[in-house]
């Protein structure tokens, strides 16, 4: 796996509101961080540490996954059930 695509391609489809996709990258990537796989750069400098940079990633991924069951409660709602 490659995570730095991984955690981009995720946010892109946060944006785009894919969350069939979210839902996916969001749970590839945090298995290959809990297998201990390297973390992918986030936000501030590389010398931050990879606790860092993995911590922020889970993260990530974890509010992902809570965007995602937002809006398939959304959707439930609008359909009535």
């Amino acid at each position: 796996m490659d995570p730095q695509a991984a955690l981009n391609e995720l946010l892109d489809a946060v944006g785009e509101r894919d969350w069939d996709r979210v839902e996916e990258l969001a749970a590839g990537l945090l298995q290959w961080l809990q297998n201990q796989g390297f973390p992918p750069q986030t936000i501030g400098r590389e010398t931050l540490g990879r606790n860092w940079h993995r911590t922020v990633a889970e993260f990530v991924c974890y509010m992902a996954q809570a965007k995602v069951r937002e809006a398939r409660k959304r959707r439930e709602r609008r359909q009535g059930g």
